[in-house]
């Protein structure tokens, strides 16, 4: 188990029968105490195992590693305090998790469940009902924003300030220690009151920050548990011992009677939480208060600021440094119940204003939820001539600092009450409706520097950077009893390759409290993983360092020996501004080659380890002999399931990086660079890629917007630049990507064409997730002009199609991501295809030549694109994702809109592809240079993404029979008329056009689009005339012209969505002969947006989150079930066979009628080996061959034609199915765990994979009479 696993959370005590305690009340007990470092998630589920019978899961941000963690447990069968393993049961959605909750609770259960935002609100009818029925229970949330104009899966209080009126009490911790011991004392409360809680923490700064915190032991948890009302919960179950009826439909006569017979229960939890409290403090010694007031002034404070949440921290720790006299804090506890009397007591008589901070917006409302209870209870309780001002700080996770809790102040010491901003905002610039506060100039520091060590880690997603830390930061805190610690990490919203921060602090000696960023100037130490960080248009990586700091950087500089030719190197490759900043701020640099030296060593990319032990090495944090044993020790448990070769690699490198002094050089800052960084030098690191673009809006976006959001900067833009880029309402604009040139190569190999081997298939270019490789049409002179001749090779282009004209194939140098799918999908021997390492003149080289390809003209239209050669000479219009290198999703995608891009509507559910193909401001969808035109895309939620693409193709359908009519009325009035009033030539051309398209307007093929095209000048020649008094009909006409195309609409979405929380929209949708929408389910059998947990695609045997223990159902057959319904278009796909995939999609698009396309599509959770997605294509084909993974297509329309509708593509067996699922990771590791049930479930795979084929087979052959050829034909 590795040390990201959560921890056993039972003791050796929990072996026996759980009994009370003897003499529980009036007795004091000492408790040993133990500490241990986790983040808030397994600081909750800690406590909700060991107090509950049954939890009820489904995976959502940030809330899913609770639910990881009780499934590990349970997995491993750790017993709960009644020596049970807790069942934990996975459901299809939240709603599904919340009906089973209330119906576990009305068993007798003690139950729990886990969850966040928009899935939190799935709960809320079952909330009413576990309320109103006084169920006792504790629900779990790492509160997150919801989904409004945008998505955001980061924290805000949004989703929990929902639940107010639903009857529960709620609770928020302050940190990961109060997460862990709020869920304890939830638990009693809820107990004891009936009430139902919700427990509630703030989502990432708190569910995800590391701490060291105390534990609370099995003994104090059972001295805390009320078991007289464990029995009474139990003793109100549902049994036909002692029958109830619950439920029923009651009249107005006596419904308000019995809704307001529970009210004693509610007044009576103020003063159980208050009591629980108590007794919690004086079993572990930490006390704590609904209501937690502070002041470090010396006389009566006139200002009070009233918060909840993580910020409560900042403040209270913002005050101790300033020492306020005028200031003091409220940290609201228990939000619901609200007790006026309680929150005035509480509140200092001497207190003439109260700042309010709200974590939520609620648009249109006086003020948000906290800010309103306060206001009631100061004029309930009478407590006038106090000036309230609500405000709004964090949401999304923006960082709430010391400096902002200073605005805050500032504000509220202004003069005079009129002059007060009420409401506010903090943290952002907001110049349009001038709420927001002014931010003090400098930053205010709350932590001694003498006594916490700050340091901040620039990681590249997936280098293994964050894992380190989190390793890194349990050592340091295990490392002796008084190293208080805590580690957040930023990350990129990239699948993977993208940028991470680490931001960790420890002291010996004070307890850390400040969950907000390591602010700039703060750092001790400062890390950078990734050389291209440093260069002047990425980010200013040495802002965190304070003076005389240490900063690392991970460069291949590092190799060159001679030292002024390395100072020479880092001044090419380093923003003058970052080296100014190092040499003015005097900091200690170091270099050193973390690549090279893992490659050396056979672990290309793995520079996780290297880069640990150069910071144990520079920081001296502990003695470097001791962390050296502590790496060596953990390299042993981490790595051992991959094999004594593996831990041998990483040993070896690890006493390389110790001992060797060549590895890491220390740089003698010359004084030059102090005056580096001056406007002479700036148009030198000017954006590159502003070059690229050629559209006005395009600029102004990328200027405004793009740019300082790729340079981290995107906290400092205003609001009037969204508004005047037109991103109002959660709009954005099309192909963004294009300009960000990542670089997302952690390999730094490229492929190579060899011409003189390549048969122009275009088969490598069909599978690159990323369309970084592609085929190009060129003239001989095009292909003599470009940059670099040597490196721009073209062969005489073949078929007639092609006559006169060459073939190039080039790559995106700064897009490719290294990922190997195109030298594996290239069919020649030798290959036309090559891995190589890259260099810098390679790689300019490269760049110039695929800008100067960009400049070409599109010739795709030469080619059939219905071929999987033709196809590839379309210009994808979705390029350049944050997908994971290796992405099998992305493919299907990019040929989509290569097949119907120019007509094609897109809704897509929440899920991996939303994140790479929708995260701000990076949009991979884009349009064709010649025609503007592309795929339209939006993501509604991910439960309801079927009725929601249902519901764009109905308005589209009932727009364009709107335009029928009209085109139809017009054509008609046209023919009637007498030839004076036909006089005009663009008229009569334009008739002759429209009546073109009603002829052929049903014709699901371009064709629409292009008579379009030839209306489009003639509408425009006409209309000024109609605006003079013409006819309204061509008015009408012109107004609906977006419905000429014949579109396609597509629903997509991944396997989480299809077969589980959205399957009954799904199912709705393919029902109806009449929606004739396409439906493309990329099925990674997990889910994986996640992090990789169970869903009913999940084959047997598998072991995956949710499922540690490994998955004993078999794999919904979800193509078979949709079948049935014998109007839908089905196929089963995957890429190892191009041609079928293409002939599926271009069949779906055709069918009249539903379709869906269940698309294999392998992931980085699988864990393929060896060469983890590298292996993409060769996986694809593993799992045809095998039997793992049918293809077939059913065809309706052949019904129709009295032929079979099912075509089996893959006919037999060619490999062993064990033979597939010893490539991965996710069915090896049961089979080291459980090698019984492993070969059980091996043995059912083996047993179901024959059994399916024979099935299939059957299917193909079950209808004698019927003729067709079985092979797709591509």
């Amino acid at each position: 188990m590795s040390d990201d696993t959560p921890m056993n959370p039972i003791s050796a005590e929990s072996d026996a029968k759980m009994e009370p305690p003897a003499n529980k009340k009036n007795k004091k007990k000492a408790y040993p105490a133990k500490s241990k470092c986790m983040d808030g998630n397994e600081a909750v589920a800690h406590v909700a195992y060991r107090e509950n019978d049954t939890a009820f899961i489904f995976p959502i941000t940030p809330s899913s590693p609770m639910g990881e963690a009780v499934d590990l447990w349970s997995a491993q069968n750790q017993k709960n305090l009644f020596n049970q393993e807790l069942k934990v049961v996975e459901m299809q959605s939240e709603a599904g998790a919340a009906g089973a909750l209330h119906g576990a609770l009305v068993s007798g259960s003690l139950a729990t469940t886990f969850t966040a935002s928009q899935g939190l609100l799935l709960y809320i009818p079952n909330l009413y009902k576990i309320a109103g029925e006084l169920l006792p229970t504790v629900i779990h949330v790492a509160s997150r924003a919801l989904a409004g104009e945008a998505l955001s899966i980061y924290g805000d209080h949004s989703d929990t300030m929902l639940l107010r009126g639903c009857g529960l009490a709620m609770v928020s911790s302050f940190s990961v220690q109060e997460a862990h011991d709020m869920a304890a004392i939830c638990q009693t409360a809820t107990l004891n009151s009936r009430v139902p809680f919700v427990h509630f923490m703030d989502g990432f700064r708190t569910s995800h920050e590391v701490n060291k915190i105390q534990l609370i032991s099995d003994e104090q948890l059972k001295e805390m548990l009320p078991y007289d009302k464990i029995e009474e919960h139990r003793q109100r179950a549902l049994s036909p011992m002692h029958p109830t009826q619950r439920g029923t439909a009651q009249a107005p006569d006596v419904f308000m009677q019995l809704v307001e017979s529970s009210n004693t229960h509610y007044q009576a939890v103020y003063g159980i939480v208050e009591k629980a409290l108590e007794d919690f403090g004086n079993i572990t010694s930490r006390v704590y208060k609904p209501l937690e007031y502070k002041y470090y002034g010396t006389s009566q404070p006139r200002i009070a600021i009233v918060s909840m949440g993580s910020s409560v921290p900042v403040i209270d720790s913002t005050l101790k440094q300033l020492k306020s006299e005028q200031a003091c804090l409220i940290g609201v506890r228990l939000f619901r119940p609200w007790s006026a009397t309680k929150f005035c007591e509480v509140l200092p008589s001497s207190v003439t204003r109260i700042a309010v901070l709200d974590r939520t917006r609620e648009g249109g409302s006086q003020g948000e939820p906290l800010y309103l209870d306060v206001c009631t209870s100061l004029q309930v309780e009478d407590r006038t001539g106090i000036f309230v001002a609500g405000g709004r700080y964090g949401l999304g996770s923006k960082d709430f600092t010391p400096r902002m809790v200073q605005a805050v102040l500032n504000n509220m010491q202004r003069r005079n009450n009129s002059d007060i901003q009420r409401p506010f905002t903090v943290g952002i610039h907001d110049d349009v409706t001038r709420l927001s506060l002014s931010m003090p100039g400098r930053t205010l520091v709350t932590l001694p520097e003498d006594k916490v060590t700050q340091c901040v880690f620039w990681g590249f997603g997936s280098d293994g950077t964050v894992g380190a830390n989190k390793e890194a930061i349990k050592m340091i805190g295990n490392y002796h009893e008084k190293m208080s610690v805590q580690a957040y990490f930023e990350y990129d919203s990239k699948k993977s390759s993208g940028w991470t921060i680490s931001h960790l602090r420890f002291s010996p000696t004070i307890d850390i409290q400040a969950p907000f960023n390591v602010e700039e100037g703060q750092a001790h130490y400062v890390a950078c993983h990734n050389e291209s960080y440093v260069q002047a248009h990425k980010f200013d990586v040495v802002k965190y360092l304070k003076r005389r700091g240490i900063f690392f950087l991970n460069t291949g500089i590092a190799t060159i020996k001679d030292e002024e030719e390395r100072l020479k190197a880092l001044e090419q490759l380093v923003s003058p501004k970052i080296l100014r900043k190092i040499a003015l701020k005097q900091i200690q640099f170091y270099v050193m080659d973390a690549q090279g030296l893992a490659r050396q060593y056979g672990l290309a990319g793995r520079i996780n380890m290297i880069c640990t032990i150069a910071f144990f090495r520079l920081s001296k944090v502990i003695p470097l002999d001791d962390a050296v044993a502590l790496l060596k020790a953990s390299i042993v448990k981490t790595y051992s399931y991959k094999g004594e070769d593996v831990v041998q690699k990483n040993l070896d490198l690890l006493d390389t990086v110790v001992n060797d002094p060549d590895c890491l050089y220390a740089i003698n800052v010359p004084s030059k660079w102090r005056t580096m960084g001056t406007e002479d030098n700036a148009k030198r690191y000017q954006n590159r890629h502003v070059a690229l673009m050629d559209d006005e809006k395009v600029v102004k976006f990328m200027n405004d917007i793009g740019d300082p959001v790729s340079r981290l900067e995107g906290d400092n833009i205003p609001i009037s630049k969204f508004l005047e880029n037109n991103l109002l309402g959660g709009v954005m604009i099309t192909g963004t990507t294009k300009f960000e040139k990542r670089n997302p190569n952690p390999s730094g190999k490229i492929p190579l064409w060899e011409p003189n081997n390549c048969t122009q298939c275009n088969q490598c270019v069909f599978v690159c997730p990323h369309a970084a490789i592609r085929p190009f049409i060129v003239t001989k002179d095009e292909g003599e002009a470009a940059p670099h001749i040597e490196l721009f090779d073209s062969v005489k282009g073949q078929g007639a199609e092609l006559a006169g004209k060459r073939y190039a194939l080039q790559v995106s140098v700064l897009d490719c991501t290294g990922c190997n799918a195109c030298v594996e999908a290239c069919p020649e021997q030798p290959k036309a295809l090559e891995m190589v390492q890259s260099d810098d003149n390679l790689m300019k080289k490269g760049e110039e030549n695929w800008n100067y390809a960009m400049t070409l003209p599109e010739r795709g239209d030469l080619v059939e694109k219905t071929t999987v050669r033709g196809s590839q000479f379309q210009t994808p219009l979705m390029e350049f994702s944050g997908a994971c290198s290796g992405c099998g999703e992305t493919p299907y995608f990019k040929l989509l809109t290569q097949l119907f891009g120019e007509r094609m509507v897109i809704a897509n559910a929440t899920g991996c592809s939303t994140i790479w193909g929708g995260s701000f401001p990076a949009n991979p969808y884009t349009v064709s240079k010649k025609t503007g035109r592309g795929p339209a895309w939006a993501n509604s939620l991910f439960e309801d993404n079927a009725e929601y693409g249902l519901g764009m193709f109905t308005a589209m359908k009932q727009r364009r029979d709107r335009l029928v009519g009209l085109v139809m009325d017009y054509v008609h009035h046209f023919d009637l008329a007498d030839d004076e009033a036909k006089a005009k030539q663009e008229e009569q051309e334009l008739i002759s056009l429209l009546k073109d398209w009603l002829d052929i307007r049903n014709e699901k093929s371009d064709r629409c689009t292009l008579l379009f095209d030839k209306m489009k000048p003639l509408f425009q020649a006409l209309l000024p005339d109609n605006a003079n008094g013409g006819t309204p009909l061509l008015t009408q006409i012109w107004s609906e012209r977006d419905m000429f195309p014949k579109l396609s609409q597509w629903i997509v979405g991944g396997d989480g969505w299809a077969y589980d929380i959205g399957f009954g929209g799904l199912d709705h949708v393919e029902a109806f002969e009449t929606n004739d929408v396409n439906v493309l389910v990329v099925d990674t059998e997990m889910y994986s947006n996640t992090g990789g947990q169970q869903s009913k695609a999940t084959p047997a045997g598998a072991s995956v989150k949710f499922a540690m223990g490994g998955k004993r159902q078999k794999k919904k057959s979800i193509g078979e079930m949709f079948m049935t319904y014998e109007h839908v278009y089905v196929a089963s796909v995957a890429l190892s066979n191009q041609s079928q995939v293409l002939q599926a999609m271009v069949e779906a698009d055709k069918h009249s009628g539903p379709s869906i396309l269940i698309a294999y599509a392998p992931c980085i959770q699988q864990g393929v080996r060896p060469q983890g997605l590298n292996d993409m294509v060769d996986e694809c084909k593993f799992a045809v061959d095998s039997g793992y993974w049918p293809l077939y297509r059913y065809d309706p329309e052949l019904a129709k034609e009295s032929k079979n509708p099912f075509i089996l593509d893959s006919k037999k067996l060619r490999k062993d199915v064990t033979s597939f699922l010893q490539r991965e990771s996710r069915f090896i590791n049961l089979r080291k765990k459980d090698p019984k049930i492993a070969e059980t479930l091996w043995e059912h795979m083996n047993n179901d994979v024959h059994h399916r084929m024979e099935h299939l087979q059957q299917l193909a052959h079950g209808y004698k009479a019927f003729d067709h050829e079985d092979d797709a034909s591509v």
